[in-house]
């Protein structure tokens, strides 16, 4: 496989660059970057010598392509190139691609294993696609191969369900599967005018511009046709390897139910966008940007030096309000400023900064005229999703000008309840809003993808929008009616409406009313089992919306979240406090920790460890733990001491194959109670069921261990031997497989003989349409993400163990994942 190197100025950028292009591409790409210089005062610049380590690193006899960002990169390439040996210098090639785009589209190529010259065809012509959804068309691609059609032995049409179409991810994915088989394939889009596409080359994929309700085609010939078409097939109904659940059913219905083409009497028709009917008094709120100082420019280094601080109190005041807002909508929802950080954090941005600042401009006007070109490029994209990113965009050009002009930003101060009226909110200003004041949310513009749009579901506030000519329609302190449901805000309605809205906010406050205080009753089969719900979290912040939901504690605390985005271990003291903290908000419920769980998928930057040819079978979880002892046991001493605090503290090794591993572990958790002479008797001790050996082993790990807990997603991987990350692969990694419920079967199976519990941690205890086969085959504890565990506990509820049991025979005995799905469809 070829090599691909990245070489910038700002290491920064070349390495994240490198780290976009493995996460598209799953790691199947062979890459290294070289960036900046080894200066801490002036950490911009390119070095030779980096370069060539870089290209010598990656290279094989399929040649490196390498990527220059512009001014001395190449020149620093140049010299590289002096210093290798010449043999390898004759299979290097660089290359004029942009950065970005070319490293993504050669990285694709390469993973699918194309030759050298193939990826610089398909580096060179990356901006193909955006040049042609921004309606560029004054450019020729000379260097793309005409794909004459083919007459296929093999095609397939599916119409295509992902909510933004086939951009990056799943459309690498796609050419990553048909590119491993000896075949021709042509893809085609249909419509008026059916266009088709190389389905070998990223670009000209991204180049039909595949959005969500498309139909497309695959036709197929060659040696390997028949394999290739299902594994098409395969991958399509898997959605190209991307989840398209973000959104429950109900909100998916709101989001996406279209503005009312006709006007009804008496309301100002829009679009739903969270669902509720609310009465209350009309407040208008406006947005504006802080108005610009007259004021004569300084120098352009001084300038920038303004500028620059402004960049950094607004960079930190986001991730700020990240945090915050974790507590209030959730970290899924939070993330959005982290995005706009990212945003923020642009290289590309900050140049554009730069360039108008060379023009003479002040920091201020700079950084206005620079956010302006930003937000219109967003705004002339054709997809609604993008174009909705525009108000982002805003959002931190109104934050980082108030840092600029000194001044706070206009606060939305409510006083009393009211139902708010604005053009649009921008996402900080949406994340503020307290439900208990702010009854519902209508916009005259957004759209269903816009963050005030998914915060306002998020925060349970019922939201219209795209209602047109509201604020011009209404005054402030007039009583209005919203109807989220339908899309309407009722001015004038008459009483027949009028007493039909009243009826319908009843019913739904009703059914509100009763789904949240079914979540937090127990979940009982109808002959009285009660199996455990519980949840899988990731963070302290996680705990609100665990106890929301009902969950009956922590079947899974993800610890590695104390050791991303840092350089440094976290302290013994550090991880202490946090296992205290989580503990004592489950309101006695288990908090099941899970050791430390890193390697293969999941390395960490803080952590050194040995790269390896295949890291999912190399040095992860225990393994590696066992290996850095001092790291291990700085974890047990946190463990144990939280637990000599918190009786409701249990901990599980991940990653164990064999009884002596977990002596191992058993000896060095002893060691630390004699440390700290603390014996912690109630401490319960499990163990992660994730690898073929464990469920050999399991008779003799029960006599061993307090618990079992099953991780299905790795299971899954490893008993199929295939990579959950390899949409190639993907129809193998399903937990439906009989292989992966018969294992699932022997470890109950051994955990019953010794009298332990046996739960369930991964995404198949999340799914709700198992519930019965998994009560049946004996799993007793499952652990979902908190919006699961509802649905979880819903579906106890319906379950019957005589009949949960005779299920578990009859799918036992099936030969087939179509089998088995057809066996639990028909007991439903």
């Amino acid at each position: 496989m070829a090599g691909l190197v990245i070489v910038s100025h700002s290491r920064k950028l070349a390495e994240g660059v490198a780290e976009l292009a493995e996460q598209v591409t799953q790691g199947r790409c062979t890459l290294a970057a070289a960036g900046g210089v080894d200066d801490d005062e002036h950490p911009i610049g390119t070095d030779a010598i980096k370069v060539m380590a870089a290209i010598e690193e990656v290279y094989d006899d399929s040649g490196v392509l390498v990527l220059m960002d512009m001014g001395s990169a190449l020149l620093s390439t140049e010299m590289a190139l002096e210093l290798l040996d010449p043999g390898i210098v004759e299979n290097v090639r660089l290359c004029s691609a942009p950065i970005v785009e070319g490293a993504m589209a050669a990285a694709v190529a390469a993973s699918a294993g194309l030759t050298l010259d193939e990826m610089v065809i398909e580096a060179k012509t990356a901006l193909r696609a955006k040049r042609e959804q921004l309606g560029e068309t004054d450019y020729a691609d000379k260097e793309i191969p005409v794909v004459p059609d083919i007459q296929g032995d093999y095609e397939f049409s599916w119409v295509v369900q992902n909510p933004h179409g086939l951009h990056a991810r799943p459309a690498a994915s796609l050419v990553s599967t048909m590119a491993s088989f000896d075949v021709q394939a042509l893809l085609y889009k249909e419509g008026e005018q059916k266009t088709s596409a190389n389905a070998r080359s990223l670009n000209s994929v991204a180049a039909l511009g595949i959005r969500m309700n498309d139909t497309i085609r695959m036709v197929v010939n060659g040696a390997q046709a028949a394999e290739a078409i299902d594994a098409f097939k395969a991958l399509a109904q898997q959605h190209f390897g991307e989840s398209i659940h973000a959104m429950s059913r109900k909100q998916e219905e709101a989001a996406t139910k279209e503005p009312r083409s006709e006007s009804i009497q008496g309301a100002i028709s829009g679009q739903g966008a969270s669902e509720g009917i609310v009465s209350g008094k009309v407040m208008r709120f406006s947005t504006t940007l802080p108005e610009l100082p007259e004021r004569t420019s300084n120098s352009e280094t001084v300038e920038w030096e303004t500028f620059a601080q402004a960049l950094d109190k607004t960079i930190h005041e986001l991730r700020q309000l990240q945090l915050e807002s974790e507590k209030s909508v959730g970290s899924e929802h939070a993330g959005i400023f982290l995005a706009q950080a990212l945003m923020l954090d642009d290289p590309d941005l900050q140049q554009s900064v730069q360039a108008f600042l060379a023009q003479g401009h002040n920091a201020e006007q700079a950084w206005v005229a620079a956010a302006q070109k930003l937000a219109e490029q967003y705004q002339a994209a054709q997809s609604e999703y993008m174009q909705q990113r525009a108000t982002d965009v805003i959002d931190i050009a109104r934050r980082l000008l108030s840092h600029l002009v000194d001044l706070e930003l206009p606060n939305l101060t409510i006083n009393n309840p009211v139902i708010l009226l604005a053009e649009d909110l921008t996402p900080s200003d949406t994340a503020s809003l307290d439900p208990e004041k702010v009854l519902g949310l209508c916009l005259s513009g957004g759209g269903k993808t816009s963050h005030s749009a998914i915060l306002a579901r998020a925060l349970g506030i019922p939201a219209i929008v795209r209602a047109e000519g509201c604020l011009q329609s209404v005054t402030d302190g007039q009583e209005v009616t919203l109807d989220g449901f339908e899309g309407l805000l009722w001015l004038t309605p008459d009483e027949q409406t009028r007493r039909a809205l009243v009826e319908k906010r009843k019913q739904w406050l009703e059914r509100v009313a009763a789904e949240q205080l079914a979540a937090l009753e127990d979940a009982v089969t109808i002959d009285g089992f009660a199996p455990s719900i519980m949840a899988n979290i990731g963070k302290p912040e996680d705990i609100e919306a665990l106890n929301k939901a009902g969950a009956q504690g922590v079947g899974l605390l993800r610890t590695e979240f104390l050791f991303l985005d840092r350089d440094t271990l976290p302290s013994e003291d550090e991880q202490y406090q946090v296992y205290c903290q989580i503990a004592a908000g489950l309101n006695g419920h288990p908090l099941v920790i899970r050791t430390l769980d890193i390697g293969g998928d999941k390395p960490l930057p803080s952590i050194q460890s040995v790269e390896e040819e295949n890291p999912f079978l190399g040095c992860r979880g225990l393994r590696l733990c066992l290996e850095q002892t001092e790291l291990f046991k700085g974890q047990l001493r946190a463990i144990v001491r939280a637990a000599e605090e918190h009786d409701n503290i249990q901990i599980m090794f991940p990653m164990v194959a064999t009884i002596a591993e977990f002596h191992q572990a058993k000896t060095l958790l002893d060691e630390c109670r004699e440390e700290l002479h603390k014996p912690v008797p109630q401490l319960a001790i499990g163990i992660m069921i994730e690898v073929p050996a464990a469920v050999f082993n399991a008779r003799a790990l029960a006599k061993e261990v307090d618990f079992f807990s099953i991780g299905t997603n790795d299971l899954t991987q490893y008993v199929m031997a295939a990579d959950r990350g390899n949409p190639a692969v993907a129809e193998l990694v399903d937990y439906y497989q009989p292989a992966v419920l018969t294992a699932i079967s022997e470890t109950c199976k051994a955990a019953q003989e010794a009298g332990i519990p046996v739960g369930m941690c991964g995404e198949m205890a999340a799914d709700p349409t198992l519930t019965s086969l998994l009560l049946g085959l004996g799993v007793s504890k499952l652990s979902a993400s908190s919006p699961a565990v509802p649905a979880v506990k819903a579906s106890v509820r319906r379950v019957q163990m005589d009949q949960a049991k005779s299920l578990a025979i009859r799918v036992l005995a099936a030969e087939s994942v179509k089998s088995v799905k057809q066996i639990i469809q028909a007991s439903r």
